[in-house]
């Protein structure tokens, strides 16, 4: 009988098993729902946003008005504590060539805006929303069409990319194997094919919130004590090029983009210290 080389090694199934065991945590995919006709309050990717009348809308250093990114519409949304139990949630960015991105200060909320509305106000309606003149240019944000999206529970485990995954793979490593790596290269301690497995299986692409992100490069919050406070994924939105043929989010050349804030400040939340980042291949 011909041996299956791509089949999983004992060891790192254990080590895989491990890993989810000691970083399971509760989260929520973000799915596309192509079908449905968006409006000014669904929770959705681009599109005209939801808007309290009462309040300046958001513009960036120049006075230009910020694009919506995505918006979650907690009254709709079945989802716990830390995330809010009612209102709606709004990612903006700047209509810029780098989407935003402030690369200097990725925690400064110039090109980028992350607004909280504790209440939904039911009676503004779409027309007074394109009277705020909010253009729609989907060549200078990563999202290309306006799309519902619906929130689903699901467990999260760390990937590789994440920060302080390897301090915690060495852990693991010592209680499978009985060794102690080097945990700036612990993947040594493992073959090339167990490394494929263990990077394919613990993948975190996708739409999340909570859990922990996915990038194509490296965690920007390893590059700087300032910004390991840190320590949630708020939003993370990757690209989509869907199944169904369409294009609904590309970042760069299929990147990814991430928000995070400190836990304690979506306790309590307040929205004003978000670090936001994406990169690209």
């Amino acid at each position: 009988m011909e041996q299956n080389l791509t089949a999983p090694t004992e060891r790192i199934e254990k080590i895989v098993a491990e890993l989810r065991k000691h970083t399971a945590q509760e989260a929520y995919t973000l799915k596309i729902e192509p079908d449905r006709t968006p409006t000014i309050f669904d929770s959705k990717f681009g599109g005209q946003p939801y808007w309290d009348l009462s309040k300046p809308y958001p513009t960036d250093p120049t006075g230009e008005k910020l694009l919506l990114l995505a918006q979650i519409n907690f009254d709709t949304a079945e989802v716990d504590a830390p995330l809010p139990q009612t209102g709606m949630l709004q990612f903006f960015i700047a209509k810029d060539d780098v989407f935003g991105l402030d690369f200097d200060a990725p925690d400064r909320q110039e090109t980028f805006r992350v607004v909280y509305h504790e209440r939904i106000d039911r009676s503004v309606t779409e027309e007074q929303i394109r009277a705020l003149g909010i253009e729609q240019e989907t060549e200078l944000t990563p999202v290309f069409r306006e799309v519902v999206v619906s929130m689903h529970r699901e467990t999260a485990y760390i990937n590789p990319e994440c920060c302080h995954f390897d301090e915690i793979m060495v852990k693991v490593i010592e209680q499978v194997c009985g060794q102690t790596p080097d945990e700036a290269d612990w993947d040594d301690a493992l073959t090339d094919a167990e490394n494929e497995y263990l990077y394919d299986t613990l993948d975190s692409g996708g739409h999340w919130m909570l859990g922990y992100p996915y990038f194509t490069q490296s965690d920007p919050r390893e590059c700087t004590e300032e910004y390991e406070r840190y320590d949630t994924l708020l939003f993370q939105m990757d690209s989509d090029m869907g199944d169904d043929g369409e294009d609904y989010v590309l970042w760069g050349d299929s990147g990814v983009g991430n928000f995070f804030i400190a836990r304690e400040d979506l306790e309590k939340q307040d929205f004003s210290k978000v670090l936001y980042n994406w990169d690209c291949c």
